[in-house]
């Protein structure tokens, strides 16, 4: 089933493989595109489809341009990663700049594939994903779910794909796609998804669960909108910046239209992906040999800025 939803408020009722759902799931925004299906291995139903945010901030000037090839942005690499550089400083003394906009957010609504557990889902969990990640990041793989175990658990997720990843809007990837912008889009989400409710039951507690990137956003919801969450579940952070050097290195970063799968053709070169081969995934994310060896079960690369 997929349609475009045109009302502010709608009621979805579920029907997944296996048995009816019956809860009826109401919205208090308008999504487009809706389609709905399962997660990796069937433990939670899920609602897909895209918010559309008007939001506005005071970003950073940056003192830069996109890359204009491969070796130029590995040259960016290795200034930022150079002991005693100030790179940082430098592109971002440029004071402010105001952006405003409105933009496709792809999301993805997930509840206890059990229409007795859905009905009784008390806690969301809001999902933010890593910076070179998408939302895939969270439900990728049967047995690697994240979704899937939440689901288990009797919890209910919101996964999306930041602007400039995934399946949402790709505007200027230096002067718009930044944390102050993501942090008030993120916050027109979390508030839309606090009004809504399954068979009429409103979810009391939202907990802002991030990895890596998506965790240094979730600080930043909290610090301007300390109400959002009831609680927070932080994965792949520090509070000391000594390992940011290293991992810029390691993700082997390349210009997304230059990645080989043809993707990301006419995207801008600002936006950046992950590099292919093995070693830029294990250097980042898998410590030896606690992995699975034998399979591929690292999410795609992605989109960054």
């Amino acid at each position: 089933m997929h349609w475009t939803a045109a009302l502010a408020l709608f009621t979805f009722a579920f029907a997944a493989s296996g048995y009816d759902l019956k809860s009826d799931l109401t919205m208090p925004f308008t999504l487009t595109n809706v389609t709905y299906g399962t997660s990796a291995d069937g433990k939670a139903a899920c609602l897909r489809g895209n918010f559309r945010a008007t939001a506005s901030a005071s970003n950073t000037r940056l003192l830069l341009k996109s890359p204009a090839s491969q070796a130029e942005l590995t040259q960016t690499t290795v200034d930022m990663a150079r002991v005693g550089s100030d790179y940082m400083q430098r592109v971002t003394s440029g004071g402010s700049i105001s952006v405003s906009g409105t933009f496709q957010i792809y999301i993805e609504l997930c509840l206890p594939n059990n229409v007795s557990v859905a009905s009784q889902v008390k806690t969301l969990q809001f999902l933010s994903h890593g910076g070179t990640l998408d939302h895939t990041y969270w439900d990728f793989a049967r047995g690697y779910s994240y979704v899937d175990a939440a689901a288990a658990a009797g919890y209910a997720t919101v996964s999306y794909d930041r602007l400039g990843t995934g399946l949402s809007d790709h505007p200027d990837p230096n002067q718009v796609v930044q944390a102050a912008l993501q942090v008030e889009i993120a916050h027109q989400l979390i508030q839309g998804l606090r009004r809504l409710t399954v068979r009429g039951r409103p979810i009391g507690n939202f907990v802002g669960v991030g990895h890596s990137a998506g965790s240094a956003l979730t600080l930043g919801v909290v610090r301007k909108y300390p109400r959002d969450f009831d609680g927070l579940i932080l994965t792949g952070i520090s509070a000391s910046m000594e390992s940011l050097r290293i991992a810029e290195i390691a993700f082997n970063l390349q210009p997304a239209p230059l990645d080989p799968s043809g993707r990301f053709k006419g995207l801008d070169s600002g936006y950046l992906t992950q590099g292919s081969i093995t070693q830029a995934f294990q250097f980042p994310f898998f410590q030896y040999p606690g992995y699975d060896q034998k399979s591929k079960l690292h999410p795609p690369p992605n989109l960054r800025r």
